[in-house]
């Protein structure tokens, strides 16, 4: 459907990118004049976006949807040359869609779609008439801001040796990264890893890195969001990461620890005192054991 767009489209969707930061519904007289449409083109044009899912008509205008901001961002990478052609689906899961996706050099890529607010949005409509569709519209704010944080995320901790995905590109909700190969550490089996105490001390490692070169905690760290790729661990989210003067951050580094530590005990039986890793990740002490 991106593909099938004229420029009259693109015009009408540039009207209401431009509108998400001060209207839940863009009224039909304000997109004529943003868009400089004349009023038959534009109703012709509302509802083309609105058959193909982009845009949704209210009782006080229209809003654009998370399809209308896709197409959004896929046009503004390919217009920049970050990405030309989508393949496969890597993962979609609560909060994010994942492909793959390559330029015109060739170069593989994966594009990341943040879909904060998708389950939960749906859920509240369904137990809760009174839930106006203008509400699916700050959903669109939100998965802009934690895209624009996870590539500010992604330059820190890269820039600081910690393992995560080379930031290569962001159109708004869709942050563009480097593909990694290899497997989420919860579908790991013991076949797959063949020195499990040494990948635990990886993963702590790179949370001591995040924390002390580039003062972040990532707050999500689990076996959900760690890729291995048979040799080392990588970090793969990071929009919920905050600072070490965070209020909570001390109960925040230390679920994370826990959660590493959790997983190694459950499928490995390594046992390691939560107290030594998290000194160990503070850099209080400069190596680390474990038996």
């Amino acid at each position: 459907m991106v593909k099938g767009l004229e420029v009259e489209d693109w015009t009408l969707l540039k009207a209401f990118e431009s509108s998400i930061s001060s209207f839940e519904s863009v009224p039909f007289e304000k997109l004529m004049k943003l868009s400089g449409l004349h009023r038959d083109q534009l109703r012709f044009r509302l509802g083309k976006l609105n058959s193909a899912g982009f845009v949704m008509k209210t009782h006080f205008g229209y809003i654009l949807n998370t399809a209308g901001l896709d197409a959004i961002a896929l046009n503004g990478l390919v217009k920049r040359n970050i990405i030309s052609a989508l393949g496969r689906s890597i993962g979609m899961g609560k909060e994010s869609d994942v492909f793959e996706a390559s330029n015109d050099k060739g170069e593989t890529s994966v594009v990341k779609f943040y879909r904060i607010g998708r389950i939960s949005f749906r859920a509240t409509r369904r137990s809760r008439s009174y839930v106006s569709s203008e509400s699916q519209h700050q959903w669109l704010s939100i998965n802009i801001h934690a895209a624009l944080k996870e590539e500010k995320a992604l330059k820190q901790v890269i820039k600081v040796g910690v393992n995560s995905p080379q930031f290569i590109g962001r159109e708004k909700h869709a942050v563009v990264m480097a593909l990694i190969e290899g497997k989420m550490l919860y579908k790991c089996s013991p076949r797959d890893i063949s020195n499990p105490s040494e990948l635990l001390t990886q993963i702590l490692q790179n949370e001591r890195l995040a924390y002390n070169k580039a003062d972040m905690i990532n707050c999500d760290i689990s076996e959900y969001n760690i890729l291995y790729d048979g040799e080392r661990p990588w970090i793969i989210d990071w929009p919920q990461f905050v600072n070490s003067i965070h209020p909570n951050a001390e109960e925040l580094l230390r679920r994370d620890v826990e959660n590493s530590l959790s997983f190694f005990r459950r499928k490995f039986g390594i046992e390691l005192e939560t107290e030594t890793a998290l000194s160990f990740v503070k850099g209080k002490h400069a190596q680390l054991r474990i038996d």
